[in-house]
């Protein structure tokens, strides 16, 4: 017998729901039966009291038992019934990846369908269905940056998260990229500002071995925006968090290169009563990736572009921090409860739905 604790369902969240399906058909065959004495009661007065409907209304009743009972363990086989749970260690390679999304006004342009920020929380959706260990968190940021995920490999609460951010995320309007990468750094990732390693100090004819190894080499920074930036130094932010302690830049650059207005509630956005306009800031975001040293721009404008394929391509290309990972393995149990189910559908089949011959009696 099992000890409490040891069995549960794995699909329960997911599947739930087709307790609904059962109750419904059930409900439909109880009303379908009661239709059906109902009818037999109204043009074939009398049919109640004779023996052979008796008989035949019980086989029915047998049936319908039956077959709730298959439907209910079919239902059990579906919620995937697991038990007797083993602690497994095992080595794996993990990334902290730092997604950077531009929540600002101007990524509700529509050059995009439905627009920029709508297309990108669609791929971040995506590419949260894909990961698979690596701790993922997400700084939205306008004219400030907030972290409204910190890092997690909660792929559900991920993408929870995502569906949640837009405009009204940050409290102030403008785009800051600089501000986003430093927020990102600090308190995603736990950088400081640091020099360049790369020059030995004075007097020091080699950098040494402790010199040498980066704080955030198994650490990448995801941003996605248009480019516009408003005077937040965002080349200084990449040469002093990211550069200097290895920390890869992938941007994802979005919008038309000619520009697109920006929508409002009452219209476009107007400034000194012409309408405002939004481009994509392509050499800009080019200029920070070579500044990054480490990284790769994919220039998506208004293009389909696939962040899976963009991820697997360059991210999880490269090497990951080894850890230990204790993780729950079960053994499925859905094979009786499927066996049973089967074994019930075949009875079924053996309750016959017609009344019994009556036999004749025969005089000579």
């Amino acid at each position: 017998m099992l000890a409490p604790g040891q069995f549960s369902f794995g699909g329960l969240d997911a599947r739930i729901h087709l307790v609904w399906v059962l109750i419904l058909v059930i409900l439909l065959s109880l009303r379908a039966a009661r239709k059906r004495r109902a009818a037999l009661a109204r043009f074939i007065p009398g049919a109640e009291p004779d023996p052979t409907f008796a008989v035949v209304a019980r086989r029915r009743r047998t049936r319908l038992i039956l077959f709730s009972l298959w439907m209910l363990l079919l239902l059990f086989a579906a919620l995937e019934p697991r038990s007797n749970p083993v602690k497994v260690r095992e080595k794996t390679k993990t990334r902290d990846l730092a997604v950077l999304v531009d929540v600002s006004r101007s990524m509700l342009a529509e050059d995009r369908l439905p627009n920029r920020l709508e297309s990108v929380k669609l791929e971040l959706s995506r590419l949260a269905d894909h990961l698979s260990g690596d701790r993922v968190g997400v700084v939205a940021f306008a004219g400030e940056a907030t972290v409204v995920c910190p890092l997690t490999s909660n792929y559900s609460y991920l993408k929870r998260t995502l569906k949640n951010i837009g405009p009204h995320t940050v409290g102030q309007g403008g785009t800051k990229i600089g501000d986003a990468i430093r927020k990102a750094a600090t308190d995603l990732l736990g950088l400081e500002p640091q020099k360049d390693l790369e020059q030995p100090d004075p007097g020091e004819a080699v950098l040494s071995e402790s010199r040498k190894k980066k704080a955030g080499r198994f650490a990448d920074i995801l941003l996605i925006t248009d480019g516009e930036d408003h005077d937040s130094y965002p080349g200084h932010a990449v040469r002093n968090y990211l550069r200097t302690q290895g920390v890869g830049l992938y941007i994802v650059g979005v919008g038309s290169p000619e520009g697109r207005a920006i929508p409002t509630e009452g219209g476009m956005l107007e400034y000194e009563g012409k309408v405002v306009k939004s481009a994509l800031q392509d050499k800009a975001l080019r200029e920070l990736v070579l500044q990054a040293g480490r990284g790769k721009y994919l220039p998506a404008s208004v293009h389909h572009f696939d962040l899976v394929d963009f991820y697997e391509s360059t991210i999880a290309r490269d090497e990951g921090r080894e850890v230990m990972e204790e993780r729950l393995e079960w053994r499925e149990v859905y094979q009786p409860f499927s066996i049973a189910g089967l074994a019930l559908v075949l009875l079924s089949l053996l309750v016959p739905q017609r009344a019994p011959a009556r036999r004749r009696e025969v005089t000579e």
